[in-house]
């Protein structure tokens, strides 16, 4: 008898979460029942729609839903409720939206491995303390975060895994955890190594000596002066900018060492510009300075056109916190908005031969009103507060690499045969590869 009411109960209760859940279905339905999307199943959604054996082919999944509806269009994962959005009109409305400024449920599975932050440096701006003696730990922390991206593709593609519960009992979940402690020692030994050397050095002589504070110095200096613990602010920004040093700018310099080698004639003219800076001395005689970077259009204008065509963020996401109108229809409170950045960036309305690598496309009397499409780094609010020392570092490295070496390629490779994956990040499915020539300068 007690065993047939446990049952009984337990039914009653699947009852109650399905009806709640399909309540908030129904509203939602009623509300979006106009715009287009792929079939969606009771309980499943459209969740087959992304049942690839292999995640490369998940961005080939969302180029296909943008392809295939008008924007803004709907998918359900199960019960939750996704909204494409790829018009630039529509993207801003979002975006700049102080209602739109959560992040999309997804990213509850990435915080762990990138932190809840949003800056990309590089680690001794960061943290303030050189890695060179723990290369070894950094080598592994970055093939570790590699490892938790590729993870992370496997989880988004397979609603099972979404709840937590479920996911930290598969394999791939217990072997996350192991990684992810491993990530948070690091990050917690960097932070309490340079919280040590602060307070070592924390007279005023020294204060008067510093020139530059790194950005976990004046968070670790609020965290005294604020109530926020390192745990919850400190972890999180360290750990993220860390995440943005090993790859989010390495993957960018990637792509823009190809296309130079690629397109030699825009690698020749980016050389041609930085000599008329420096003349032929090396860069270890004259280093590239701050404002040095003021005069280097050209190269600005090559790494815009990379990002461009190569956004290392091409789609971002935000949970709608009540109803918004948009245009005719309103979108429901609770709704994820996935904004498909890529597409703009790529679509012949606003960009001519948009699979024409042309850095001159920005320049000012050619850009016109193309300008207010081109949200590579995202929009409003949330924009990424990286994005300006983002640039600056690519300048440098670019103005330091292109001075010391050429670089070149067997063949030269259509834009259009550079195939693509989304792990997280935007990279391609096979490695750019390029050779690498020392310049000759005269002795």
């Amino acid at each position: 008898m007690a065993f047939v009411s446990v049952v009984l109960m337990t039914f009653a209760w699947i009852a109650i979460i399905y009806f709640i859940c399909n309540f908030c279905r129904l509203v939602s339905v009623k509300m979006i029942n106009t715009l287009p999307g792929p079939k969606a199943l009771p309980l499943v959604g459209s969740v087959f729609y992304f049942l690839q054996r292999n995640p490369d082919e998940i961005l080939g999944s969302l180029l296909k839903l943008v392809r295939d509806y008008s924007s803004p269009f709907q998918v359900w994962m199960g019960n939750k409720l996704f909204i494409g959005i790829y018009e630039p009109d529509q993207i801003k409305t979002i975006l700049q939206n102080s209602n739109c400024l959560d992040k999309g449920v997804l990213y509850k599975f990435i915080e762990p491995v990138l932190g809840k932050a949003s800056l990309l440096t590089a680690p001794d701006t960061v943290i303030g303390i050189k890695l060179d003696s723990r290369l070894d730990k950094m080598s592994q922390f970055c093939k570790l975060i590699i490892s938790c991206k590729k993870s992370l593709s496997c989880r988004f593609k397979n609603i099972l895994l979404y709840p937590n519960f479920i996911y930290n009992l598969t394999g791939f979940g217990r072997e996350q955890q192991k990684k992810l402690n491993f990530i948070y020692s690091f990050v917690n030994e960097m932070i309490q190594q340079r919280q040590y050397a602060l307070n070592k050095s924390n007279t005023a002589e020294t204060k008067n000596k510093i020139t530059h504070r790194a950005i976990c110095d004046m968070l670790l200096e609020k965290s005294h002066e604020e109530n926020f613990t390192q745990e919850s602010i400190i972890h999180d920004n360290v750990l993220t900018m860390l995440v943005g040093a090993s790859d989010t700018i390495a993957i960018t310099m990637n792509f823009v060492t190809f296309m130079l080698a690629n397109f030699p004639e825009i690698q020749e003219k980016a050389y041609k510009e930085l000599l008329e800076i420096y003349g032929v001395e090396t860069p270890r005689s004259a280093p590239v300075k701050y404002e040095d970077l003021q005069y280097m259009d050209y190269l600005d204008r090559v790494i815009k056109e990379t990002l461009r065509l190569f956004p290392v963020v091409p789609v971002v996401a935000r949970q709608l916190t009540e109803d918004l109108r948009m245009g005719e229809i309103i979108l429901p409170k609770g709704a994820d908005i996935v904004v498909a950045l890529g597409k703009v960036l790529r679509n012949k309305k606003y960009w001519p031969n948009p699979l024409e690598f042309d850095p001159d496309r920005f320049l000012p009397e050619r850009l016109g009103n193309s300008y207010s499409y081109y949200m590579p780094f995202s929009n409003g609010p949330r924009n990424c507060i990286g994005m300006k020392y983002a640039m600056i570092s690519m300048k440098v490295i670019l103005a330091t690499l292109i001075r010391t070496f050429v670089f070149k390629v067997d063949k030269s490779i259509g834009i259009n045969k550079i195939k693509l994956k989304f792990e997280v990040l935007l990279s391609p499915i096979e490695p750019l590869k390029v050779k690498i020539e020392r310049r000759n300068f005269p002795s």
